[in-house]
């Protein structure tokens, strides 16, 4: 837990303009809806950052708090909406407080995600709606690479995760998935790899090169491309809307 922590204080400053997926309109909508058709309501984001994507959610009629594990980034938020320093496994709400929990790109970082799930669980009201979200990979084909790629550039990853995977984890014990929507988000990984302070030069280098020399078919799936120096690619996001189970 520390090392994350480390890594996103690092982080913090670069961290609101780090990425396509952070601030991408069309992603960020498409999380709305799936919240259903409540036009507002309260709303808990754990794992918030820096409130990007809750300043959106608060601007769209919601109630919005956020929770981080990272000190510099829930002061960062807080500037936006009520944010809480705190980890994920203990979320400090009363039951029944929300009607929409959000977790977006973060699971893979979790020490214990079900333990997580049981509080995205605990703290929504009776027919609220948890919205889980995460890149995945595109197929069987592109998944071993992927992996290879994420398990170079984030020294913090607990597991990598498929589609199945994460409608597993969800479905196991807590939750029922009521729908799933998919989205391809173009991203710049040198903006990215530059808005990453932890990582060295070196291993910034050598994350760009496993993209843009890396083997058929996965430059075909993500039509990898070097535009201006610039590497490129498309990451392929599913964005889970889920039931708590009953009697849990």
């Amino acid at each position: 837990m520390n090392r994350v922590i480390n890594q996103f204080t690092t982080r913090a400053e670069t961290y609101s303009a780090s990425a396509n997926w952070i601030s991408d309109e069309k992603l960020i909508n498409t999380h709305i809806e799936a919240c259903g058709q409540r036009s507002a309501g309260h709303l808990l984001e754990l794992c918030c950052g820096t409130g990007m994507v809750g300043r959106k959610f608060s601007a769209a009629g919601w109630n919005v708090c956020g929770i981080d594990l990272t000190k510099a980034m829930a002061e960062e938020a807080n500037r936006f909406f009520p944010c809480i320093c705190s980890p994920a496994e203990e979320v400090p709400f009363l039951d029944g407080a929300f009607d929409v929990v959000l977790l977006r790109q973060a699971y893979f970082l979790l020490d214990n995600g079900q333990k997580v799930l049981e509080q995205a669980h605990r703290v929504l009201k009776p027919g609220g709606f948890f919205v889980f979200s995460q890149t995945v990979p595109f197929s069987a084909e592109d998944t071993p690479w992927l992996e290879h790629i994420h398990r170079t550039k984030q020294a913090q990853l607990q597991r990598f995760f498929t589609e199945a995977d994460l409608a597993e984890e969800l479905e196991r014990t807590f939750f029922s998935v009521r729908e799933t929507r998919r989205l391809m988000v173009r991203e710049n990984i040198t903006g990215w790899l530059a808005a990453a302070p932890e990582l060295s030069p070196e291993k910034q280098t050598e994350v760009c090169a496993l993209i843009a020399g890396a083997p058929e078919p996965y430059r075909t799936i993500h039509k990898v491309e070097a535009v201006d120096g610039q590497v490129l690619e498309d990451w392929n996001w599913v964005i889970f809307t889920a039931e708590r189970k009953p009697g849990r």
